[in-house]
């Protein structure tokens, strides 16, 4: 099984050194809500685990580890379906169907020593009243091969702070796509679409209807999308991505359940710009794989190594390797032309486009740039646009760099 991979670039100490060397938020036992104003916050890109996964889970959406496999399912509308993916090949390995289930918005998947649980709790339009998360035994999951399971244990809630149910898509905070086992409750983590903070909440294992309500609020400046506790619980990860850009937010030395106690780092992807990351899980206490659904990338496992990030929070430079693609003089605005210098390429052909916040590809073009050609000077018209935010993709080989620009006229 290949797993390890190494990462260049970074000087490597003991993991005893790293213990003390990031800053650290203190979590104040009188009030529930943590600012982030003495956080440490560095920039990086993970490496690519596999891509592209199968088209059957291009809305994969939780991730967890088990029998030495990645075990998956889609979101809103796919087959109430889990699938075990291969960690060398991306291959479906096997395909459990839960006959009792449906799939209105699955969103994150968990698991303890006897049980998976499984999230269908997404809520964007925030007017679901009753919520669920199915609980799978791991007994009847056979070693290999495909599964029909006729019936499964359900788990039912509803959010106790939550009395308005008008339809507010994406402008409420009662969403949620992130779930861990601890002990014996489920931590619930909320996507708030409206203040973009994290409500955290206790769920019972056991099978029933119950009322939740938040014992803890963390200020995430960003969408949670997926949540992981490391083999050991000593570290976990919360991943998500704001204004079109990922991240992962790492907690460690907390007590419990009171994540928000102990350190603190956050990681920003800069180069993972409109790709919609939504599950994360440990393979090793050191080793984290995230995954998107189909975006701007295709549907693709990330993986970062924690001691490296904690290397790089340690230098205190918050540095960011960059891809092979460097350029220069990025606007953040623009109204009739975007310029910009491309400087370094993995490849002398490469190819430029430009598309709007759908997606949708409103211009591209192709060239070449010299090998002793210091710069290429990329220029794309942009006054016949409207208004708003946009993506500029360059491409070089096996390389993308996304950048955002605005126009305002």
């Amino acid at each position: 099984m290949r797993l390890f991979l190494f990462f260049s670039g970074f000087l490597f100490f003991t993991s005893q050194i790293f213990a003390d060397s990031y800053i650290l938020l203190q979590y104040s036992g009188d009030s529930l809500e943590v600012s982030n104003e003495s956080l440490n916050v560095i920039s990086t890109h993970p490496e690519t685990f596999l891509a592209p996964l199968s088209s059957e889970i291009d809305e994969n959406s939780g991730l967890i580890f088990w029998r030495e496999k990645i075990w998956t399912h889609n979101d809103s509308g796919g087959d109430p379906c889990i699938y075990a993916i291969d960690t060398a090949t991306g291959e479906i390995l096997q395909t459990l169907t839960i006959k009792n289930a449906m799939n209105f918005d699955w969103e994150d998947i968990s698991q303890d020593e006897e049980f998976i649980y499984v999230g269908d709790f997404g809520n964007n339009r925030g007017t679901r009243k009753e919520l669920r998360v199915y609980k799978i035994p791991k007994k009847n999951i056979p070693e290999n091969g495909n599964m029909e399971i006729d019936s499964v244990d359900v788990i039912s809630f509803s959010y106790g702070d939550q009395q308005d149910f008008t339809k507010r898509t994406n402008r409420h905070n009662f969403d949620c796509e992130a779930m861990v086992s601890l002990g014996e409750n489920l931590v619930l983590f909320s996507k708030n679409w409206a203040d973009q903070q994290t409500k955290v909440y206790l769920l019972p294992k056991n099978p029933g209807s119950y009322e939740v309500n938040p014992y803890a609020t963390f200020n995430a400046e960003g969408l949670i999308t997926g949540a992981a506790l490391s083999p050991d619980h000593s570290l976990l990860a919360l991943v998500g991505y704001v204004d079109y850009e990922s991240f992962i937010w790492l907690f460690s030395n907390f007590e419990g359940n009171d994540f928000f106690s102990g350190k603190i780092l956050r990681v920003n992807f800069p180069e993972l710009v409109f790709v919609q990351t939504e599950g994360v899980c440990f393979i090793s206490d050191e080793q984290i794989l995230f995954s998107c659904e189909e975006s701007a990338e295709q549907p693709t496992l990330f993986l970062v190594n924690t001691e490296v990030l904690k290397a790089i929070a340690m230098s205190g430079t918050g540095a960011f390797l960059s891809t092979d693609i460097v350029i220069s003089g990025m606007p953040s605005v623009v109204s009739k032309k975007l310029k910009v210098d491309v400087l370094e390429l993995p490849e002398t052909n490469f190819s430029f486009e430009l598309r709007n916040t759908r997606w949708d590809k409103l211009f591209v073009e192709r060239a070449v740039k010299k090998k002793n050609q210091k710069k290429f000077k990329l220029t794309i018209i942009t006054r016949d646009l409207k208004n708003g935010l946009y993506f500029l993709r360059i491409s070089s080989g096996e390389h993308t760099i996304i950048k955002k620009v605005r126009v305002e006229h």
